[in-house]
């Protein structure tokens, strides 16, 4: 019998906490770019935009927001940071400093949990195992350097 019982709690436990890590959706942009989103179960998503110019980041929110030009951040475990904002549409902000994007990139590398606060919404992700996801993100910055094959458009 303890054999039994041993093989049932075996199966209830998952084998390995990749079982709980975020997972991201992603999509490619035009000039070897990507777009990695997490969403939640509220409709919510972090949006990270990587691309050889910089990495830029927002976040989408299920309903309208009130006007705001800063949002706060905080991950569990972890710290509580306000990061300055501008808005994309009435329901999508973007972090409009370079400051802001460093340190989301920090929480999701470091935390388990972020919850986000801003123009009157909360809302809550599970961001444990985003780690590798953001080390790919600033490592895609590099790719366009080491390629010497790699032709610039102008933008004029």
């Amino acid at each position: 019998m303890p054999r039994a019982a041993a093989m049932l709690l075996a199966i209830a436990i998952p084998a390995s906490p990749a079982a709980a890590q975020a997972v991201w959706d992603a999509r490619e942009l035009d000039g070897g770019g990507a777009e990695f989103r997490l969403g939640n179960d509220e409709g919510a998503a972090i949006i990270l935009a990587c691309q050889f110019g910089g990495v830029s980041a927002g976040f989408e929110f299920p309903g309208p927001l009130a006007a705001t030009a800063s949002a706060q951040v905080r991950g569990v475990p972890g710290e509580r940071h306000n990061v300055a904002v501008a808005p994309v549409n009435d329901r999508v902000i973007r972090v409009s400093t370079g400051r802001g994007v460093e340190v989301l990139l920090v929480l999701l590398q470091n935390t388990a949990n972020l919850f986000v606060r801003a123009g009157g919404a909360r809302t809550s992700f599970e961001v444990f195992g985003s780690a590798p996801l953001v080390s790919q993100c600033i490592e895609r910055q590099d790719e366009a350097i080491r390629d010497p094959t790699r032709r610039f458009r102008s933008f004029r």
